[in-house]
């Protein structure tokens, strides 16, 4: 099977780019074909391209045309979904948060894919039918994620993985005080690792929220879920199931991090415990199942006998492009803008409205301007048509002028003439007679 995978970015190992490596890896393994789309391409597209994956930044560069598309991120997903528009498709949501990630009604999408219960529910509050609707929970590579060795007693090194400011100090004071040494990793640390599985096995402690925690636990380390979005704890193997299901991440932030708070993580570190947790993830979190879960999705999408209807195609695509796409001021691409690149879109909401502006008013000049020659020319016209009658009949009068010269040029002739004279007596006979 080709699988068409979207993403906004495969550059630097973030969350769900991490993700689609992995799926891809796995769906590979398992004989398929997937191929990779982003607009945003760095040092891991280059990576898993020399590993021989298929990822382009263009739709015109896809080697075949996909049996099934994958999409993430709408941006990208609206023109996979244009550049096939026969081929059905699954949408995953990643994230209760972003609006990037928001899942919207299109006829194509057949199946939703949400990655925890969080999730779940947002789909759920967009109109997503539930029976359409999975949860598949986040896996590891435990090829690639190999167990560590057994934990110290006390924990000697800590490790933070962040990709967002406010918590930092707060760990350094915190791990300072049970005398830790503390490492640092992620883009808020100004340092990424394209071989994390490496690195982790040198911590015994790691302080990290979603994916990072779900591979730092999975490797053999105990786990502090936090970051600057707020405090969860220390994971535990009571805690495990639920809060796994909430990918280790925004459902369970609902306190702030605190120095007390930390500590008394810290203070909770039990190497026979964490090492429950390896063995209850390294069962349950696997690839394979995780392959095999989307495998599934993707046949239900396949084997959906509902035609899709041009109609609504061309709707859905064009209410996609309306919402996406930068132009009114109260639409979602501006909160993409701002979640996603980091950037204050209300500038440029408020340019493109005096941009609108501007151009009603250009049109209306345009309008009045278009009027005023459209008069103009008809005022020409009907003054060229009474000029071309005031020209004919100047030509029927110097007609009638040289007519009339004629003729009195011709009595003038006539009276001169030799006969005229002979007949005059006579013609003074006509007159007497006249009167008589």
């Amino acid at each position: 099977m080709r699988i068409l995978i979207t993403n906004l970015a495969i550059a630097n190992y973030s969350g769900s780019e991490t993700v689609v490596e992995l799926l891809a890896d796995g769906l590979r393994r398992a004989g398929h074909s997937p191929m990779l789309l982003a607009p945003q391409l760095g040092p891991q597209a280059d990576r898993m391209r020399a590993r021989g994956h298929v990822v382009v930044d263009r739709i015109g560069q896809l080697p075949a045309r996909p049996d099934i598309i994958h999409a993430q991120h709408t941006p990208v997903a609206l023109g996979a979904l244009a550049a096939f528009p026969s081929v059905p498709a699954v949408f995953a949501c990643h994230s209760a948060v972003f609006e990037i990630e928001a899942p919207r009604p299109h006829p194509q999408i057949r199946q939703w894919i949400a990655v925890d219960d969080l999730c779940r529910e947002r789909c759920l509050s967009r109109g997503v039918p539930e029976d359409r609707l999975t949860v598949i929970l986040n896996a590891v590579d435990l090829d690639r994620f190999a167990r560590r060795g057994p934990l110290p007693y006390q924990p000697r090194r800590a490790l933070l993985l962040t990709k967002n400011h406010g918590h930092q100090a707060l760990i350094r004071e915190a791990c300072a005080g049970q005398g830790m040494e503390l490492n640092e990793l992620g883009p808020a640390a100004g340092r990424v690792s394209e071989r994390i599985e490496a690195e982790l096995p040198e911590y015994d402690l790691v302080f990290a929220t979603a994916r990072m925690a779900l591979e730092a636990a999975a490797i053999g380390c105990a786990v502090v879920v936090c970051d600057a979005r707020g405090f969860a704890g220390l994971l535990t193997r009571e805690r495990l199931p639920a809060w796994r299901r909430l990918n280790f991440g925004a459902g369970l932030l609902a306190a702030p991090a605190t120095l007390a708070g930390l500590r008394e993580a810290i203070a909770g570190y039990d190497p026979e415990d964490a090492a429950a947790v390896t063995d209850s993830l390294r069962a349950e979190a696997t690839l394979d199942d995780y392959v095999a879960r989307h495998l599934a999705v993707y046949q239900a999408a396949l084997s959906d006998p509902t035609p899709i209807d041009p109609g609504q195609q061309e709707a859905a695509n064009a209410a996609w492009i309306e919402d996406l796409v930068p132009g009114g001021t109260d639409r979602p691409w501006r909160v993409i803008a701002t979640q996603n690149l980091e950037f204050d879109a209300d500038p440029l909401a408020m340019r493109l409205a005096e941009m609108e502006e501007r151009l009603r008013e250009a049109i209306l000049r345009h309008t009045a301007a278009e009027a005023a020659r459209t008069a103009a020319a008809q005022a020409r016209a009907d003054a060229d048509a009474a000029k071309a009658r005031a020209s004919a009949a100047q030509g029927e009068a110097d007609a009638f002028r040289i007519q009339a010269i004629t003729a009195a040029t011709q009595i003038e002739a006539l009276r001169a003439s030799t006969s005229w004279r002979i007949t005059a007596p006579l013609r003074g006979l006509r007159t007497i007679f006249r009167r008589g």
